[in-house]
Parts: C-alpha cells; structure tokens; sequence
C-alpha cells in the first residue's frame, strides 16, 4: 500500500511526499513499514484511552503539508 501511494505521488510530480503520519498507539511494525517503503515517519499523539489526538494531528498535517503523503491509522484500533 505505501509503495502504491509513493509512485502514486511520483506519477504526479510530487515525489517530495514522503511524511506519513502514525499514531504514537499503533503497533511497531507500522512505522517500520513506513520507514521500508522510504517514508519519513511522523507520530501523532493520543489521549489517555489511545484515541487519536485529532488536534495533534491536525497540527502535524499542517506543518507538514508540503510533505504528507499518507495516514496510517489501524481499524480496528490496535490499542485495546
């Protein structure tokens, strides 16, 4: 999936997307994942019951807009 969204963003021009941002709550093997398919990770916070902290995450897409390529969130939660 990252590999398809790399040379999705390539095909475009934007070669330079390479942020991907991951909940702090996620399993390990996701930001590896992402560090295999040469993405820059990125980690968001989450609140005291694991939940996705929706301001952090606005806050990290914005700083990093001109460089977000992809999300990657687990649903089912991963944290409980």
């Amino acid at each position: 999936g990252l590999l398809a969204i790399r040379a999705y963003h390539a095909s475009r021009g934007e070669g330079e997307r390479d942020v991907c941002l991951i909940p702090q709550s996620a399993h390990g093997t996701n930001p590896a994942t992402a560090q295999m398919a040469g993405m820059r990770v990125v980690v968001t916070a989450c609140d005291a019951r694991g939940n996705v902290d929706i301001a952090d995450l606005k806050a990290k897409a914005e700083e990093h807009q001109d460089r977000l390529a992809a999300l990657m969130i687990t649903y089912p939660s991963t944290h409980g």
